[in-house]
């Protein structure tokens, strides 16, 4: 295939919004559309636009760029990225992505970023494959201070949770943090919600030191019979926090929601390919809503069996974060732009045993109504 990048024509925007249509999802459709909007305003100040593919004068794939000033630097994003779905792996992404970074480096641009969803395989290889690497909260802080909340306004990133900043340029790559760091913000993350929840129903203070025990249970049962299955497959794997996830479900909180979006589990190696209709790949990511149902049950069975007020409040709180934690993992969402849960990707991979588990939370969801 001969791919040709170039600057989208205004007369192109149809076409864009139409490649968006047959190409993406109605979630990843919205939010690459108010990308792509975005990208259209920076153009018309000449800090930013929209770059097409185009393969036998068919419009092929579509990346929005736009340019910063971030603490005395032009600073380069790279947004929005989608190929046909029908020529995906053929070197569109590829193509896209050197446009982008070439385009970007042509106006100054000293380093350049982008988002991009670790589940989303295909997306997240091209851009590590093209020198991107994990760029994150510690270092975002260091070389932002609070700057860098215009980092996560840029990209939209207070909402992409799932999603993780990827940096490429400078003298020096970014490294990962060390896997035990994002559990230990995680864990914190999520028992943070939950002192929140305490405080605003004035319950015992007495709870606030015993939630990071149950929140630790839940969190790592959910999180490491997943590595566990991913162990007995031969696939390695690592747990990232998401921070943006983190931030978002304590502004939620505030207002008396608790929303699960503190990280997930990965596959580590690069070049791997999800795909839920592979037996192995669905049962890691059936087992983690599986053992957070046994966890809610085991937690609700403890509620109705206690008269000891502390107990009964400490089993509360692992019956909600447990149920929860199963009912977002088994939603059928699928997206790239954020939004990353399992419930698609464990429906195409056994539509018997996702409707088997749906109904058994439905039921206990029920009981606990009721009784």
């Amino acid at each position: 295939m001969q791919i040709a990048v170039r600057e989208m024509q205004p007369s192109e925007e149809s076409a864009v919004e139409s490649l968006f249509a047959r190409s993406l999802g109605v979630i990843d459709r919205l939010v690459f559309k108010l990308s792509f909007e975005e990208a259209q305003k920076s153009a018309q100040k000449q800090q930013g636009g929209t770059l097409v593919a185009e393969c036998d004068g068919k419009l092929v794939g579509a990346v929005s760029t736009r340019v910063q000033t971030i603490k005395g630097k032009q600073t380069g994003f790279v947004d929005a990225l989608v190929a046909d779905k029908l020529l995906r792996g053929r070197g569109v992404g590829k193509a896209l992505v050197d446009g982008a970074v070439s385009w970007l480096e042509q106006r100054g641009c000293e380093v350049i970023y982008a988002t991009a969803d670790r589940y989303n395989s295909p997306s997240w290889n091209i851009f590590i494959h093209r020198g991107f690497r994990l760029y994150e909260v510690p270092r975002q802080l260091r070389d932002y201070r609070i700057s860098f909340l215009r980092l996560w306004l840029v990209e939209f990133y207070l909402v992409g949770f799932g999603t993780f900043f990827l940096k490429r340029g400078g003298s020096q790559q970014p490294s990962e943090t060390a896997a035990v760091w994002h559990w230990l913000a995680a864990l914190f993350g999520v028992s943070a919600i939950w002192w929140i929840q305490v405080l605003r129903s004035q319950g015992p203070l007495m709870l606030l030191p015993l939630v990071v025990g149950v929140v630790a249970i839940s969190l790592l049962a959910h999180e490491f019979s997943q590595k566990l299955v991913a162990s007995r497959l031969g696939l390695l794997t690592t747990f990232k926090a998401w921070g943006s996830g983190i931030l978002f479900s304590w502004l939620l909180a505030l207002v008396g929601l608790f929303f699960p979006a503190y990280g997930s589990t990965y596959i580590k190696q690069l070049d791997w390919r999800y795909n839920p209709r592979k037996d192995k790949t669905g049962f890691f990511f059936f087992m983690g809503p599986l053992v957070s149902f046994i966890f809610a049950l085991a937690f609700w069975v403890f509620s109705v069996s206690t008269s000891n007020g502390l107990v009964l409040a400490l089993a509360r709180v692992g019956y909600n974060i447990n149920i929860i934690m199963v009912v977002f993992n088994l939603l059928p969402v699928k997206a790239a732009g954020g939004f990353v849960w399992d419930g698609q990707k464990i429906l195409e991979w056994n539509k018997v045993a996702w409707f088997a588990l749906v109904i058994a939370t439905v039921a206990l969801i029920a009981i606990g109504v009721i009784i």
